[in-house]
């Protein structure tokens, strides 16, 4: 009986986070609403609430978010920006910019927040370079998706998997092998996008006056704030790799978290504009995941995941084939249904009881560029897309329809797909 509670559950978060439009709730309230129910009607208690929330995770979040709070409200994430708008001479590097460079950028600065940055840019670029909104707004969504694969840092379900995995050397790992193949799907998704859009991009850029001070580069207000924050993600970026050193040689064990928070540390500690910054921290998705792991774990305690996964043979760890083949259609499919976070979020939980551990990493590396490239399907099927739907309209533009974005992001996503499937299969 409890399975059916929470599955009832979980598809009235799934209708608020669908007709958000209509309803006007946001999507952290609609999974708070979800996890409240969980409790409300018995599915879980107190003690599972505590159990299922993974603080490390929050902690690395609330690191990284502070982090970037800091290049944000210091304009270096701007300046980047607008440097690398600055090099486009062309529509089509324009476009290239958008695709490559915030794709590069959001896999060590998280895509969502990349997404949030390149909003307003793409808005007032596309606005005085003749290009319609949509483009570049589609080329931001597909690009920092795209993008956030190669790193555990790059998206939620990343940092999920890095944890739930096992893996010794997470940020090693992951850009060993995807490295390669998400720079190579970045520059598919480009032509693609040149393509698709060759009508739309106008023969030659002829900036309008206000929109030179956009792509020709500021000033930083506050230089010394600046240097903080950069030295400080500098120094933790740079510490993600050495505390994998420190654990290969037996010295300490930090994990990718501590990590971040050392890092936010040092940003409290030597920022005098912390309180601001605290401020600027994105509360609502640290609010959103503590939710939505009492959702998930609420599902899986309750059997609910065997029923929405029940269609799909569990993988298998002593067959490689059929176990990235079921992967990557389990990711593809309920990533449109859950959004991509809470299904990796719940098929982690079938993968550890089917019995995969460290040692499978070619499994594990799939479902962390199948569920993150589903994204491009449909815009269901990642964060990024909404948060870049509604920061548009918000701002009075139309970014795209459902079936706009899926017109295209089926082509994208079968490329990246390919790219994927056949790197991870037969490379590693």
């Amino acid at each position: 009986m409890q399975e059916y509670v929470a599955l009832a559950v979980f598809s009235v978060v799934y209708v608020l986070i669908i007709g958000r439009g209509r309803f006007g709730v946001p999507i952290w309230v609609a999974m708070l609403i979800g996890a409240a129910l969980m409790v409300g009607l018995q599915v879980t208690d107190i003690q599972g609430v505590y159990e299922a929330v993974n603080l490390e995770v929050i902690a690395f979040l609330f690191g990284m978010f502070s982090i970037v709070s800091a290049l944000e409200r210091a304009g270096v994430l701007r300046l980047i920006a607008m440097k690398m708008l600055s090099w486009a001479k062309t529509p089509s590097q324009l476009l290239m910019a958008f695709v490559v460079g915030m794709g590069v950028l959001s896999a060590f600065l998280v895509n969502d927040t990349i997404a949030l940055l390149g909003i307003p840019l793409a808005i007032l670029v596309a606005k005085h370079a003749g290009i319609k909104p949509t483009v570049l707004l589609l080329a931001l969504a597909f690009g920092v998706t795209v993008g956030s694969v190669m790193t555990p840092i790059g998206n939620p379900q990343n940092l999920l998997i890095a944890i739930d995995s096992g893996f010794e050397l997470p940020f090693r790992t992951f850009l060993f092998y995807l490295a390669v193949p998400t720079v190579a799907n970045l520059f598919v998704t480009y032509y693609i996008l040149k393509a698709y859009f060759r009508k739309d991009l106008p023969s030659k850029l002829q900036y309008a006056p206000v929109a030179a001070e956009v792509v020709g580069g500021e000033s930083i207000a506050n230089p010394r704030q600046a240097r903080i924050a950069v030295y400080i993600t500098i120094a933790t970026l740079g510490g993600f790799l050495v505390s994998e050193l420190l654990h290969v040689y037996k010295v300490a064990d930090f994990s990718i978290s501590i990590v971040a928070m050392l890092g936010a540390a040092a940003l409290y500690a030597l920022s005098s504009e912390r309180t601001q910054l605290l401020r600027n921290v994105d509360y609502s998705v640290l609010v959103f995941f503590a939710a939505m792991f009492v959702v998930t774990s609420s599902m899986w305690q309750s059997g609910a995941v065997s029923i929405i996964t029940g269609w799909l043979p569990d993988p298998s760890p002593a067959d490689e084939a059929q176990s990235i083949n079921v992967i990557t259609a389990a990711s593809l499919a309920l990533s449109q249904v859950l959004s991509n976070v809470p299904f990796v979020a719940l098929y982690n939980f079938v993968m550890i009881d089917s019995g995969f551990g460290e040692e499978h990493v070619a499994q594990w590396l799939m479902l962390a560029a199948a569920s993150t490239v589903a994204g491009n399907l449909t815009i269901l099927g990642a964060a990024s897309n909404v948060i870049v739907i509604e920061a548009a309209e918000a701002r009075g533009v139309r970014a795209f329809s459902y079936f706009e974005f899926a017109k295209i992001g089926s082509v994208i996503t079968a490329a990246n797909i390919a790219i994927y499937y056949a790197f991870i299969y037969f490379v590693l």
